[in-house]
């Protein structure tokens, strides 16, 4: 059996359908959020972190009563700008990149839709987030089922932020089987 790795540890990772009660550590997955890679290091989202259990079940319904929602010991829900000529602004201003303000500009001109990029940028740091909670053997899900403008007002958040995707992190719980994974044949394929 392979040991301790990461590799070992995303085999056992999974979508976790229900959590058992019990706090985790979710610094480091914060963690791998903050360092994930981003297009230009802009970094086009915003990450809220939700621990209280009243806050989580009035979210629920909008997630289509989903039980990872209530059970789950921390939900991250990603958000991302909606004016990214603004955030290109605000990323400048931190980082001092001035030389780049113009080739960004330019590029977001070009996309055909911003939002999109900006939510494929999110999507590379919820990846890191559940490769950080699977090396920790934190359970985690990804969940995409909610809808977005009723969850974005449950949670006051204002039209400068559109939530895209959540995860749900907590204690791992047995009793149920494992999802079945394609075969490495059935998804990788040298050319």
């Amino acid at each position: 059996m392979e040991k301790n790795t990461f590799l070992a540890n995303l085999k056992w990772r999974r979508a976790e359908k229900h959590f058992a009660p019990g706090k985790v550590n979710i610094e480091p997955i914060k963690k791998a959020i903050i360092n994930a890679p981003s297009s230009y290091g802009m970094q086009p989202y915003h990450v809220y972190v939700i621990t209280d259990k009243e806050l989580k079940e009035k979210l629920k319904p909008v997630c289509y009563e989903q039980s990872q929602i209530d059970e789950c010991y921390a939900l991250f829900v990603f958000c991302v700008y909606t004016n990214l000529e603004k955030r290109t602004d605000q990323y400048v201003k931190q980082t001092g990149f001035e030389h780049k303000r113009e080739s960004i500009l330019k590029y977001l001109k070009w996309l055909p839709t911003k939002v999109g990029w900006a939510k494929q940028q999110a999507y590379l740091a919820l990846g890191y987030g559940l490769a950080a909670a699977s090396e920790l053997k934190i359970a985690s899900c990804p969940m995409e089922g909610f809808i977005p403008n009723k969850l974005a007002k449950i949670l006051d958040i204002g039209p400068e932020l559109e939530p895209c995707v959540l995860l749900a992190v907590g204690k791992h719980t047995t009793g149920y089987k494992l999802e079945t994974r394609f075969r490495f044949k059935d998804i990788i394929e040298k050319k």
